[in-house]
């Protein structure tokens, strides 16, 4: 009996145990969301992230406008930098045009200085060269109004060369002071190409070239018409290599043998001409101021390249 009453008890005891335990830790779990306290720090969370979430989004649709303007600016770039590709592709095309225009007249531009130049040859005007120290100590030609006999219409030598008297010259119907007295093609034999030949290759200004072919005319065809044209070329190649010695020594025979040639007076202007580079300017104008005494009806351009010249060595007026 004694045992009995004991194990009901327990058994009671033990059906008691965990009401109690549920009734004291019940109000500790539920004491964190009291009312009052709880409800109202969610509230203001849940307002603080309303507030967050709505800045947010300000700031976003701040960061799409800046987005869409900096969409316009780089379409504005990309549509100006088209531009400027266009432009610079017809830059260069304009520039490539300029060049093959700039070329084009380079050679153009060449080619009519090197006409121009001829054209000084054959007249006498050019630039003044400068006088180097071989030339400075070349040997003058003999000097010239010692040597030259008077004018009388006749050869210096009844036996030298035969000379192209003006009315010939005339008759020619070429131009005083054209490089060809008399054409080509009238010269005897192997002279007219050899005479062609050395006229050619003093008007490309091949004066080595046009210096050989005068020699060699001179040499084979000494007695022509044309052999004092070619000593007056002979000399105006050398003056251009800057052989004066030698260039006054060719146009000193030039009018000593062929005084009454349609060249003679040109010839004697750079005979002076030779003598000034040689620094000789006494003999320069001794040559000068026979010219109006020997040639009184020398042409208008002969009586200006003797007064520049003139000029040019210091000559009393």
């Amino acid at each position: 009996m004694l045992k009995a009453a004991l194990t009901s008890v327990a058994v009671g005891a033990l059906l008691i145990v965990p009401s109690v335990a549920q009734t004291v830790t019940t109000p500790t779990r539920g004491a964190p969301i009291t009312k009052g306290v709880t409800t109202g720090d969610l509230s203001v969370q849940v307002d603080q992230a309303r507030q967050q979430a709505a800045d947010t989004l300000v700031q976003m649709n701040r960061l799409e406008d800046q987005v869409s303007a900096l969409n316009g600016r780089v379409e504005s770039l990309e549509f100006d930098l088209g531009r400027a590709r266009e432009a610079n592709e017809e830059l260069l095309t304009d520039n490539e045009t300029l060049a093959r225009e700039a070329q084009a007249m380079r050679q153009t531009l060449d080619r009519q200085s090197r006409a121009i130049a001829g054209m000084q040859v054959i007249l006498g005007i050019e630039p003044e060269p400068v006088v180097d120290a071989y030339s400075a100590t070349q040997p003058a030609p003999q000097d010239f109004a010692m040597s030259v006999p008077p004018s009388n219409g006749r050869a210096a030598d009844s036996s030298g060369p035969v000379r192209l008297a003006p009315a010939a010259a005339a008759a020619s119907g070429l131009p005083e002071g054209s490089l060809g007295t008399l054409p080509a093609s009238q010269l005897p034999g192997e002279a007219g190409p050899l005479f062609a030949e050395a006229k050619s290759r003093l008007i490309r200004l091949d004066y080595a070239g046009a210096e050989e072919a005068f020699r060699s005319f001179i040499d084979q065809f000494g007695k022509d018409k044309q052999a004092g044209e070619a000593h007056f070329w002979l000399g105006e190649a050398l003056h251009q290599q800057q052989a004066y010695a030698e260039s006054g020594a060719a146009y000193t025979t030039m009018i000593r043998s062929y005084p009454d040639d349609v060249r003679a007076p040109d010839a004697l202007v750079r005979l002076a001409r030779a003598m000034r580079f040689l620094n000789e300017a006494d003999k320069a104008c001794t040559a000068l101021d026979t010219l109006p005494k020997r040639y009184p009806n020398a042409s208008k351009v002969v009586r200006d390249l003797a007064a520049v010249e003139r000029t040019r060595s210091g000559c009393d007026s």
